[in-house]
Formats: C-alpha cells, sequence, structure tokens
C-alpha cells in the first residue's frame, strides 16, 4: 500500500489567555484552538474541513502549513516528520504546503507590485534558472486567468476577485505538492466565489494537487471535497468518507449545520451566520465539547470523551450515543456509568 501523502498526528494547539484587569480574576484554563486532531490526506485527495466559525479549522490550516508549530503533534509529509526540522531543511519541505488565506488584500504587500510579489517566491526557492523569471511570472498570471501586463501593476489596482488569483498564483510559485484553502472564496462575491472556486478545481486537475478545503458553506464542501472533517471545538467530531454524502452524517452537530443550511436550490446547502451561534470560550474541557447543546446528551458525555469510532467503513463519529446505538446488543457498553 502507498505510504499517504500528509498524515496529521495528534495537532494540539492552545493560545495564551491575555487577561486585562476585568478578566484577571477568571481563573478557568484556556480552551484548546486545537485538541488531538489527525488524519490522512492521499495523493491527489480533497478533503473538505467545515465547522463554524471558532471550531478550529484556521487553527489547523495554520499547523498543517507550519505557520504556527502545534504544541503536540506531528505533521508528516511523505514519511518526513516536518516538525521536527529547522531552519533550510524546514524552508525547503514547508514549500511543499502552501495556503490560501480569506483575505486576499491582507495577503499582498501593497508596496510591491504583483510581479514582484511572485519573482520572491520564485527566486528564494530557485525554481527557475537564472533569466527564466519574467518567463515563470507571466506563466503563473496566465494560470490563474490574469494578462502577463497585470504583473507591473499593485494590489490596489485589481478588484477581490482578482487579488485572490494573484493569491493563488503565488501559492502556486512555490510548486506546492498541497494546497490549503483556508476560507478562500468566503469573502467575495457569489458570482466571483463560483469562478474561483472552478479555477481552483481546475488548478487541481491540472497539476494534480492534493487540497485541503476549509470553509463554513456546505455546498463547496460536497462540491470539491471527497471526504468531509466536520470540527467543532478544536476537533475533528465526524469524518465521512468517500462516497458518503453530508446527508448520512450522524453526529448531532453535523445534522444541527444541516438543519440550519437553507436550500438554495439543486441541493445547495449554506450555513447561516447566525445558526448555529458562534462558540464561546465556555466550552468544558472534560467530557464532550457539544454536550451543552447536544439534544442526546447523556451522563457519560459529562465525564468522558467519546474519541472518533467507526460507525463502519471509515466513517468516524465521535459521539456516545451513536457508538451506544451501533453497540452489539447483550454486550455491556463500556462507558455506561
Amino acid at each position: 500500500m502507498a505510504e499517504p501523502l500528509l498524515v496529521a498526528d495528534g495537532l494540539s494547539r492552545t493560545y495564551p489567555v491575555h487577561r486585562s484587569w476585568l478578566t484577571r480574576g477568571d481563573s478557568r484554563p484556556p480552551r484548546p484552538a486545537l485538541a488531538d486532531v489527525s488524519f490522512v490526506l492521499e495523493a491527489g485527495e480533497t478533503l473538505g474541513v467545515v465547522g463554524e466559525s471558532g471550531s478550529g479549522k484556521s487553527t489547523l490550516a495554520r499547523c498543517v502549513s507550519l505557520l504556527e508549530r502545534p504544541d503536540s503533534g506531528r505533521v508528516l509529509f511523505r514519511g518526513q516528520d516536518l516538525t521536527a526540522l529547522r531552519g533550510s531543511a524546514l524552508r525547503s519541505q514547508r514549500r511543499r504546503i502552501q495556503i490560501v488565506f480569506q483575505d486576499p488584500l491582507a495577503s499582498l504587500n501593497p508596496r510591491i507590485s504583483v510581479g514582484s510579489a511572485l519573482r520572491e517566491v520564485v527566486t528564494v526557492h530557485r525554481l527557475v534558472a537564472r533569466g527564466q523569471e519574467d518567463a515563470r511570472i507571466a506563466q503563473l498570471l496566465e494560470h490563474v486567468g490574469l494578462p502577463s501586463r497585470a504583473a507591473e501593476r499593485y494590489p490596489a489596482e485589481f478588484s477581490g476577485g482578482q487579488r485572490q488569483r494573484i493569491c493563488i498564483a503565488r501559492a502556486l510559485a512555490a510548486e506546492p505538492d498541497v494546497l490549503i484553502a483556508d476560507e478562500a472564496v468566503s469573502a467575495l462575491d457569489v458570482s466571483i466565489q463560483a469562478q474561483i472556486l472552478n479555477l481552483l478545481l481546475d488548478l487541481r486537475d491540472e497539476l494534480g494537487l492534493t487540497m485541503i478545503f476549509v470553509t463554513h458553506n456546505l455546498h463547496v464542501v460536497r462540491r470539491v471535497a471527497a471526504r468531509v472533517a466536520v470540527m467543532f471545538g478544536g476537533r475533528i467530531v465526524e469524518l465521512l468518507p468517500r462516497g458518503v454524502p453530508l446527508s448520512s452524517a450522524q453526529h448531532p452537530y453535523s445534522q444541527a449545520l444541516l438543519a440550519a443550511a437553507p436550500s438554495l436550490g439543486l441541493g445547495e446547502v449554506l450555513v447561516r451566520d447566525d445558526a448555529p451561534a458562534e462558540l464561546s470560550g465556555a466550552l468544558p474541557v472534560v467530557g464532550c465539547p457539544f454536550r451543552d447543546r447536544c439534544p442526546l446528551v447523556q451522563k457519560v458525555c459529562h465525564d468522558v470523551d467519546p474519541g472518533l469510532l467507526t460507525t463502519g467503513g471509515n466513517h468516524l463519529v465521535a459521539c456516545h450515543d451513536v457508538a451506544r446505538r451501533r453497540h452489539v446488543e447483550g454486550e455491556p457498553w463500556p462507558n455506561d456509568r
């Protein structure tokens, strides 16, 4: 069996709490932004990551791309532990995983031209022979549907959709194997979203990219990803394998997302900004993080983290109630209290 391209193994990340004089008496421990998150990504595969604001999606993207180091866990690329690398060894491998962010204007330096931004990446990584930089820049712009003369202009001279195309070109300039799109279309108008989404799908197929697509838009996830990871409270609470539709989701949170997503016709769904509510800092640190909002909560949910359990095939769900229903009748339930 071929070795997976990318493995996230037990990634955890907790940010320090900056307390003001108003909150200095608050003794609650900080809530982890990521808590023991693991997944495997095969070459050429696209993994969708969905969840509400504050669920840990962007933190996962930054840790996988090594823009932030996880507090614990490993990121394995072709079997090599990237979290153990430092200096030039890390730089040479980190270019293999590139990320496109939500806000294209904030991602670009307004003081340098588009051509200079692309040239910087090509030159630093020494990806073309000396004297071939201009040809490579023109090729990158053509890949994303922009004319070569765009290299002479500055970010402020472009529309939002064009700036996102430039950000995609800059990511491609590093010749990555893995491209992470972190809410890459959510800040754009609906018509422009479709254009950028089609561009990403075309580039994926043309260049053989492996992708992680982070979004709150369930329609986008269903369109681009064969596998879907649902995140809540810094954890993956459900991992749907290839061929299993979102409508077959079993975790109560996944089902709540689907129920809150209004239909746009032709089976398209979109998570509303107001449902479910954004996470607060008061999530429990022991037991199931979703228990206070779960209609199926049990006593065990307050004391034991359910962990990801298989419900058949490679469909993984972190829910005591789902696990109980799947349990063989007559055999004692290990988490019964």
